[in-house]
């Protein structure tokens, strides 16, 4: 019996079967200050309600997506209201707000 390759990092990500992020260099896409689950998410819209800074948008088809990233300050409203867990602080993204001295 031939066992099944291992699926790219960035698969697994997308697909939703992984709870964290791999490093940046194995999956390019994780580049950012916030990761979005969009299997897990249904489209309620409550993180772009809580957004103090209007940093998220629900396109017309539902989809959410970070539209102003500079205007994120990583307060945590969006994942703590998210019903779904559906986004996450990125662990191993670019955070320019909270780099150390």
């Amino acid at each position: 019996m031939v066992k099944p390759a291992k699926p790219p990092a960035d698969r697994i990500i997308k697909s939703g079967l992984v709870s964290r992020p791999t490093a940046p260099q194995a999956a390019s896409h994780l580049v950012g200050k916030l990761i979005f689950f969009p299997g897990w998410c249904k489209k309620c819209g409550l993180c772009t309600v809580v957004c103090p800074t209007g940093a998220l948008k629900q396109e017309k088809n539902g989809i959410i997506l970070l539209a102003f990233p500079e205007k994120c300050e990583l307060c945590s409203l969006c994942w703590r209201v998210c019903p779904d867990f559906a986004i996450v602080k990125n662990p191993v993204g670019k955070d320019d707000t909270h780099a150390a001295p």
